[in-house]
């Protein structure tokens, strides 16, 4: 079955491909002109552009190869402009989208103004000054509309990212975020396992009951101050995400099951604490189990799950390891 590519890597892989494509010809051109310094520029772009298609076809990693291609369009297309002229500038508006493709807006444009000084100085002294000025209008407008459009997109996909990953009520990351966490670190376990890292499955006492006297809305606000209680007291590489109602889990990375306890017991102390204007007290359960070699993610939540359920056997308010052995 074919690995689905994310969008990050479909652009790169469309970019490193079609311009390697565009650039073999000239390859071809130059060698036959035996125009020996641009076969060696125009080779070393076509190689460093296939190397980058193969590596994101097979990693799929895509931070590098962007300023890979970034570097390639800026690196090249100076070097062309420097040696064969003013002739070869209408080569610098593919460049200049490439910037703002591959790399952050702001970042994009820091580097395509100091790329179009760069190509100015080179191409001033030998161009009739309107056509500079045309040129100079051209390429400013040209990065003014990339801008505008990079930074726009940009927005939006985080906005969507935001809606996609985040618990709309909470703010903390929702279920399909929990598991695209565990995913990725249990992949790091994978290469690293000398480290632990452990689930704490949270479940709020008699919500339901919350909710059945006091209302929805009141039982909102005690889910909101439940999860401001949690994310002030874990650490920062610590998250907090809704598993579903009123569930939660905290991943705590580099951790053992014992630290996990440990950890457990102090927010448990510290929900134990919350008042709502004298109207209700807040109690909770949690189930604790450490990530097991080679057990996948619904697995390791089903032992974080036992756990809590021995949890609520136990009278709540408690909490409880899961079993190590893996199903």
């Amino acid at each position: 079955m074919s690995k689905k590519r994310s969008s990050d890597e479909f652009i790169i892989l469309v970019l490193s491909g079609a311009i390697a494509l565009g650039i073999l010809p000239f390859v071809v051109i130059r060698l036959l002109q035996k125009d020996w310094v641009m076969v060696v520029l125009n080779t070393f772009a076509f190689i460093g552009l296939t190397t980058v298609f193969t590596y994101v076809c097979l990693t799929g990693r895509t931070t590098i190869a962007r300023w890979v291609i970034a570097s390639l369009a800026v690196i090249v297309m100076s070097f062309t402009v420097y040696l064969k002229g003013y002739q070869n500038i209408l080569w610098i508006f593919p460049a200049l989208t490439t910037l703002f493709f591959v790399l952050t807006p702001f970042l994009a444009l820091l580097i395509a103004v100091g790329f179009l000084a760069v190509i100015i100085t080179f191409v001033w002294p030998s161009m009739d000054k309107v056509m500079a000025l045309q040129f100079f209008i051209a390429t400013g407008s040209t990065m003014l509309f990339c801008f505008t459009f990079s930074y726009r997109m940009r927005k939006q996909q985080d906005e969507l990212t935001i809606l996609a990953t985040q618990d709309t009520l909470t703010g903390v990351g929702n279920r399909r975020a929990l598991e695209e966490k565990l995913i990725e670190l249990i992949d790091l376990k994978k290469r690293y396992p000398e480290q632990s890292a452990s689930l704490i499955l949270i479940d709020l006492d008699e919500f339901k009951s919350i909710n059945d006297r006091f209302g929805h809305s009141f039982g909102d606000k005690v889910l909101t101050t439940f999860t401001n209680t949690i994310v002030d007291r874990i650490r920062v590489t610590d998250k907090l995400y809704r598993y579903g109602g009123e569930e939660f889990v905290v991943i705590a990375d580099n951790t053992s099951q014992e630290e996990a306890i440990t950890l457990a017991e102090s927010l448990r102390s510290s929900i134990e604490c919350i008042t709502f204007q004298g109207h209700c007290s807040l109690t909770a359960s949690f189930g604790v189990a450490q990530y097991l070699k080679d057990e996948n993610q619904w697995h390791w939540l089903e032992r974080a799950d036992i756990a809590l359920y021995k949890a609520k056997e136990s009278g709540r308010n408690t909490t409880c390891s899961a079993p190590d052995i893996p199903f």
